[in-house]
């Protein structure tokens, strides 16, 4: 593992820390504002010396900002330290797979970052726990003040701010919620309705990492696909009005579930088997434990831990889901595995995690 990356497995990001608002659904808000530099190309066309200078440009005027974080050139990750980048979502894949010089700049408390030369120039990320949309764009404000000081940006009177995708043009907002949905999940239709309302109101779903992922262990990201024609604000609204009526619906459906006595029984009959998967397998892929760490959050923050005879932490089970992903998992081996140690070592960690005794 890269020494520099190893003081974040010490630490939760800023967008997993426990007690943020409705964050029994709402794992975490995040914003991205894409930005570009006026009389060049976009990233896609770069030359690569060109691509090194604007890196070059951002380490001079951009680094005293970064000074308690760290500045990394993704270029030289691979493997389980380029993985565990993504799942802390301080870099995306297309960043560390671009052909071009690329950077990544992130303060200590991984709550703001900046991305450059993935697909524009530069792209800011802010972060908050929670239904916290405006903690976050207030995160993401004084860098992008900064940026706009510190560079001439591609900005027109018409249409707002330019970017290499004409989605992105006008405020450059990407502002998303990563939810826990175990409950709409379950009732198939009601997950539904929340997809095809999502749709209606211009609104992306993707899996736990954006784009081209899947939802491993009911996480869903959910975020707007309009940029041009409102403003920053009401962007930011509809993206909040919906995360509010999601976590309502979610809330519901949770005791629609205990109402019903075939439900109920259902569902802790799913939470046994989860609960005896964890104790018992001797590996689990990532898959499967998202799976079983889902269903017993879902069965402890509906209450039911009289019923089953133990009580597991709900932010212990959902911490878990991300540092049983194969980055976590191998930076804190500190060894590259192959898919079946990986799955041994994944169980043995759940196990210790959550104190649970095995078999025998």
């Amino acid at each position: 593992m890269d020494p520099r990356l190893e003081p974040l497995l010490d630490k939760l990001p800023a967008w997993l820390q426990p007690g943020g608002p409705d964050s029994d659904v709402v794992v975490a808000s995040r914003v991205r504002l894409a930005r570009n530099l006026a009389a060049r190309r976009f990233p896609a066309l770069l030359a690569t010396e060109e691509a090194r200078e604007i890196c070059q440009m951002a380490r001079d005027r951009l680094s005293s900002f970064f000074q308690d974080g760290l500045i990394l050139e993704p270029s030289g990750f691979r493997g389980a330290d380029a993985d565990l980048l993504v799942e802390r979502s301080l870099a995306t894949r297309d960043l560390l797979d671009a052909p071009r010089p690329t950077l990544v700049l992130f303060n200590g408390e991984e709550s703001v970052g900046l991305l450059v030369n993935e697909e524009d120039h530069f792209r800011i990320q802010a972060f908050a726990s929670g239904l916290n949309l405006q903690v976050a764009i207030r995160s993401a404000q004084p860098l992008s003040r900064r940026l706009a000081r510190s560079f001439d940006l591609a900005r027109s009177a018409r249409y707002g701010w330019l970017t290499a995708c004409p989605t992105n043009t006008g405020t450059g907002l990407r502002a998303s919620l990563l939810l826990h949905l175990p409950a709409l999940s379950r009732a198939r239709i009601p997950l539904q309705r929340m997809l095809q309302t999502a749709q209606k109101s211009f609104l992306a779903v993707r899996g736990v990492h954006g784009e081209g992922s899947r939802a491993l262990g009911h996480l869903y990201q959910i975020s707007n696909q309009r940029t041009l024609g409102t403003d920053l604000g009401q962007q930011l609204h509809v993206i909040e009005d919906f995360g509010g009526e999601v976590t309502r619906y979610e809330r519901e459906v949770r005791q629609a579930l205990l109402r019903d006595d075939a439900n109920r029984r259902a569902l802790i009959a799913d939470v046994e088997r989860a609960y005896l998967q964890l104790n018992d397998a001797e590996g689990l892929s990532t898959a499967e434990a998202l799976e079983a760490l889902s269903t017993l959050r879902l069965a402890m923050l509906c209450g039911l831990s009289p019923e089953l005879g133990y009580d597991l932490d709900p932010e212990r089970l959902l911490t878990d889901s991300f540092q049983i992903q194969p980055g976590h998992l191998q930076a804190r081996i500190g060894a590259e595995l192959d898919p079946g140690q990986r799955d041994a070592s994944r169980a043995r960690l759940l196990r210790d995690s959550l104190g649970l005794k095995g078999k025998g």
